[in-house]
């Protein structure tokens, strides 16, 4: 049967992190995923990264957001998802808030693509856009039968997965994808040794060589 997933993320990145394996799984199984992506994440890039020497700080943050919004495509390309199937809304990195826009927007895509399965935040995180993220995403899906939390490189300690998806296939297309976001390779949870160790620890747990760990908060599968 032909599920139709749809994956959460605040920032072009955090999906492919998350459960980069799990979506190119899903995709290799022949389900639909869609990915949404509410910020561009225009503030997780440097000047020096890119060389944006004397323009303004509003010309800046656009050049960058249209950076971070195409490494997160070419991506999550790599994991099987055509780029009519990724949308990015474009709120403030950094400045999400569980409004009644961003709830508006989120819900109207939630009901447009009528999925059997959404992943998002696990809501206690460190990073306040993941929190937000988190919150907006399981009020949008409220009627979603199955309704999955991931972990991010600043989700809190006490995440406990209760459920874990065998990745050992997929594992070496995480890693391609992640390296298409380009702007982010020297951030320490992007280099390679700590996404196959993470990977490694989960796959431990679940008694597989490599797994992504969840939290359900509504399963029914």
């Amino acid at each position: 049967m032909v599920r139709k997933v749809l994956a959460v993320g605040a920032h072009p990145d955090d999906v492919e992190l998350g459960l980069g394996g799990t979506i190119a799984r899903h995709r290799d199984e022949g389900d639909e995923v869609f990915v949404l992506v509410l910020s561009r994440g225009e503030k997780g890039v440097g000047d020096a990264t890119i060389g944006l020497a004397g323009l303004s700080e509003r010309e800046k943050l656009e050049i960058k957001g249209r950076i971070r919004e195409k490494e997160t495509k070419n991506a999550l390309k790599i994991l099987g998802i055509k780029e009519d199937y990724v949308k990015v809304l474009g709120f403030p990195d950094s400045g999400i808030q569980a409004t009644e826009e961003t709830l508006g927007k989120v819900s109207q895509l939630v009901k447009d693509v009528s999925p059997d399965i959404v992943y998002t935040h696990f809501p206690r995180d460190l990073h306040s856009d993941h929190v937000s993220t988190s919150i907006i995403t399981i009020h949008a899906g409220r009627k979603v039968k199955n309704l999955i939390f991931y972990e991010s490189p600043s989700t809190c300690t006490n995440f406990s997965p209760n459920f874990f998806i065998n990745i050992s296939d997929y594992i070496a297309k995480k890693l391609e994808a992640l390296r298409m976001h380009e702007t982010q390779k020297d951030k320490p949870y992007m280099e390679r040794d700590a996404i196959l160790s993470k990977a490694r620890f989960r796959g431990f747990q679940a008694g597989v060589l490599y797994a992504e760990a969840f939290v359900a908060y509504r399963i029914v599968y």
